[in-house]
């Protein structure tokens, strides 16, 4: 799978060369082309091998038009060099040109809506409610606002862009942010069908660039500092890991374990957009309950498959649900591990009901009791054993009354938080 390449327009030299180290630490091999010494050059040749290509234009001191016309430039040799992904990089306190050149980006690319995200947090920039900080300090109150070139006299970013944008801006705030990034991603294609030009992020921590990343993975131009360069090499893996197995095929994931190596794993999915569906636990003790459950998986599974490739179906991984489940089934004389077979029975008939509904041939399971309660509900009668994907679990072709599987069947305490990923991606592949 070949990586995404990106291509850069910077501002100035050592912001260039600041985006480039946040991607090449990201496995990205990365390079920097002063805009105004590569006019006599071969930029397709000397590019050849990179991932992301930055040119220097060298525009934060110049006059708004001529660094529009340096970025328009820039952009169109990116264009040139088959870019997937653009990034307008500028000052992580909005000094320069940033009006002019965010829109001169956005018009040389032909796109309607750009990402701007300027937090840098491990430098002390951060942006709350839209209001830019440096190291805890409002923008206005800080050593910039005596800027000799670009006085920066206030904090409030949309208002810093529309003195040199008359373009729309919407806002994706913390309260956003910490509704997760199902709600970040919903929340800025709100902003996009709403007509604004630049959707502005808040920025507290790492954990917030971390999640703004997944959320803007897709979209074609990012503005601002470099900071989230640092895990846009991440998503955009998982971004196409995701469109991998949407394009090759259909995949289902069971998991019954509760252990933290699965609750991490199947957060992992979660953040990747993947839908996951969890089975009432306490609905097992009820016959009625229990069908009522199940099908409902079964219906929901099955039409998110229909529509991305993949879904996910589990038992409930909260501690306090984990535990009502617990002491309702000591009230009946079950122990734990009576209670957790009923579990894994229910997400096993769902299982194979999914398979049976959508077609589908792809399954990864996690917990080792899930697995086996699996092979039986399926009547997986011969798996052989292919490349391994991870220490100790690997890929397997196996035969049961529904015909050929692509197989994995993981224990709950083995593999890494990306496992199930590799694993959908392994089964989708063939092996």
């Amino acid at each position: 799978m070949s990586r995404i390449r990106v291509g850069v327009a910077a501002d100035d030299i050592t912001g260039a060369n600041d985006i480039g180290i946040c991607f090449a630490n990201g496995g990205y091999r990365s390079a920097v082309f002063p805009q105004e010494l590569i006019r006599d050059k071969d930029l397709q040749r000397e590019a050849r091998g990179l991932d992301v290509v930055i040119i220097d234009t060298d525009s934060r001191f110049d006059d708004p038009r001529t660094a529009a016309a340096k970025v328009a430039a820039a952009a169109q040799l990116l264009k040139e060099l088959s870019c997937d992904r653009y990034f307008n990089k500028t000052c992580s306190v909005f000094r320069g040109n940033i009006g002019a050149e965010f829109d001169s980006m956005q018009d040389a690319l032909g796109v309607t809506s750009s990402m701007v995200i300027l937090g840098f947090p491990k430098n002390g920039r951060t942006t709350v409610d839209g209001v830019h900080y440096v190291y805890g300090k409002r923008l206005e109150d800080s050593q910039f606002r005596s800027d000799p070139i670009h006085p920066m006299d206030l904090s409030y970013l949309p208002d810093i862009l529309a003195r040199q944008s008359d373009r729309s801006v919407g806002l994706v705030t913390w309260k956003d942010l910490d509704r997760g990034v199902l709600h970040v991603r919903e929340r800025k294609d709100e902003l996009k069908r709403a007509g604004c030009a630049y959707v502005l992020f808040d920025i507290r921590s790492q954990d917030d660039l971390a999640l703004v990343a997944e959320a803007v993975a897709e979209e074609v131009n990012i503005c601002g500092s470099s900071a989230i360069g640092e895990f846009l090499p991440g998503a955009y893996h998982r971004l196409q890991a995701a469109d991998a197995v949407t394009a090759a095929g259909q995949a289902l994931l069971v998991a019954g374990s509760l252990t933290d190596q699965s609750k991490a794993q199947t957060a992992h999915i979660r953040a990747l957009g993947w839908q996951v569906f969890e089975l009432d636990s306490c609905a097992v003790f009820d016959p009625e309950r229990q069908r009522e459950a199940e099908q409902e998986l079964i219906r929901k599974a099955s039409a998110a498959m229909a529509e991305t490739g993949y879904a996910m179906i589990c038992s409930q991984q909260d501690a306090k649900k984990a535990a009502e489940a617990k002491a309702r089934g000591s009230r009946l004389g079950l122990s734990w591990q009576d209670v957790g077979r009923l579990i894994s029975g229910s997400l096993s008939y769902a299982a194979e009901e999914i398979l049976r509904q959508t077609g589908c041939r792809n399954l990864v399971v996690a917990g080792g009791d899930t697995s086996a309660a699996v092979t039986r509900q399926l009547g997986i009668y011969r798996m052989e054993i292919g490349r391994e994907i991870e220490p100790g679990v690997p890929f397997m072709r196996g035969e049961c009354r529904l015909g050929t599987l692509n197989l994995v069947l993981k224990s709950g305490s083995f593999g890494s938080e990306a496992f199930l990923e590799k694993a959908a991606v392994s089964t989708v592949n063939g092996g």
